[in-house]
């Protein structure tokens, strides 16, 4: 088909209508981006890019399936309705093509929402004993069930606060997000460790509303700090390849399933995680794997993820702060088992090294296991055991030791003068 210069005839203008409108509806749009040095076609539907000699393919073959004629062709006229977008965006809640109001650009918003087919939201009574087995306690379970709702009505508005539950193995914790709450919200990701969200190039943070992050290990603490502003900040740096890296909004609720009683190190002062009671099965693994597969079998009927969808946007916020949340009784245990074992630990080991360098009490906290603490919580662990920083000229030169306090300068040089460092 060759391009025409003349104007089409009014029949032809129709035809080119029909085909615009149904171009449009199968959701094409013109893109000028940085990662091309001309203009392309992009699907919204599913962000593939496409050349613009497409169009002159597919418009032949539009008029074949629907037994038309046109005498007059143009790319540039079919091109000039087309919605104009410079890329991506991942906007909850907002119109399918999102303006930027700073620039005035268009992008393509990937948020895609749930439709649900009925307005029913009457749920099985299975899907409540669910709920009761992952959280038993019904004021621990209401704000649970609050969480998960506010995900639902409000996905653009992110919480400072996340989830953490703890529990034995095989009880249905992952169940909730790869069989429930992934086909309803879309946007969803399961990793098994940090470095999955943190490393470089994740793009986790801009394109999810929910993480699970499954029985993923403590890390370090440089991962523990990162992780902290990771989950309280509405906006996060990301960097993708062959693209200029940057501030993004992030929409991102994180949920951390874990089979340890412990799964991290707290702070006294931590409230970017909540925790219900640790879950235990009801009988046992087998009655547990019983029910979940029974709850499957009702998701799986027609209408069933439709009702859960409308139970969640039904279920009243009242009283919710997506911004603040009372440490709960699991969270306090495990805060002050996070403090307990580091200075159990610190006890013991000045039993059998009274002078220790900071190197040398972090590689034997990382041997044993438990990783190096918070820098800023080691002087506090430090001084409860009666214990300062000092530094000590010897013949090498000054270097700093973890001493008793108080103790006599010259008892610490007789010390380090036959001081040999750990084998670790």
């Amino acid at each position: 088909m060759t391009q025409q210069t003349t104007s089409p005839s009014q029949a032809d203008k129709i035809t080119l209508s029909d085909y615009v409108k149904a171009f449009k509806e199968r959701g094409f749009c013109k893109i000028d981006n940085v990662a091309s040095n001309g203009t392309r076609l992009i699907n919204r539907f599913n962000n593939s890019i496409f050349p613009l000699s497409y169009i002159d393919n597919d418009f032949k073959n539009w008029l074949h399936i629907n037994k038309k004629k046109c005498e007059y062709y143009n790319q540039s006229y079919i091109l000039y309705t087309l919605p104009h977008v410079v890329g991506t965006k991942f906007v909850p809640n907002g119109t399918p093509i999102f303006r930027e109001q700073k620039t005035g650009c268009n992008y393509i918003n990937t948020y895609s929402r749930y439709d649900p087919v009925s307005a029913s939201a009457e749920v099985s009574p299975i899907f409540f004993e669910y709920l009761d087995r992952l959280v038993p306690d019904s004021s621990e379970r209401h704000i649970f069930v609050q969480w998960l709702a506010h995900i639902f009505q409000r996905p653009e508005e992110r919480p400072s606060w996340h989830i953490m539950l703890t529990s034995d193995v095989g009880t249905g914790k992952g169940f909730l997000v790869e069989s429930i709450l992934n086909p309803l919200l879309r946007h969803t990701s399961v990793v098994p460790s940090f470095q999955n969200v943190l490393g470089k190039f994740s793009t986790i943070l801009e394109d999810n509303l929910l993480v699970l992050l499954d029985d993923p290990s403590q890390g370090s603490d440089d991962t523990q700090t990162r992780l902290k502003s990771m989950l309280s900040e509405e906006r996060a740096y990301t960097e993708r390849k062959n693209l200029q890296a940057g501030m993004v909004q992030t929409y991102t609720r994180f949920i951390l399933a874990s089979n340890e009683a412990r799964p991290l190190r707290l702070d006294a002062n931590e409230r970017r995680w909540w925790s219900p009671a640790p879950l235990v099965h009801k009988i046992d693994k087998a009655e547990t794997q019983s029910f979940i597969k029974s709850l499957g079998d009702w998701l799986a009927l027609d209408g069933s993820l439709c009702k859960v969808f409308n139970w969640f946007m039904n279920y009243s916020l009242d009283g919710f702060n997506p911004k603040h949340i009372n440490q709960s009784t699991n969270l306090l245990s495990m805060i002050d088992a996070s403090e307990n074992i580091y200075a159990k630990f610190l006890k013991d080991y000045i039993t059998e090294n009274p002078i220790f360098t900071i190197s040398e009490i972090n590689t034997a906290f990382e041997n044993e296991g438990i990783g190096k603490p918070n820098p800023h919580h080691l002087p506090h662990l430090l001084s409860e055991q009666g214990y300062e920083k000092k530094k000590i000229r010897l013949n090498q030169g000054p270097k700093n030791y973890c001493v008793p306090r108080n103790m006599p300068t010259f008892k610490i040089k007789q010390f380090c003068s036959t001081y040999t460092s750990p084998a670790f």
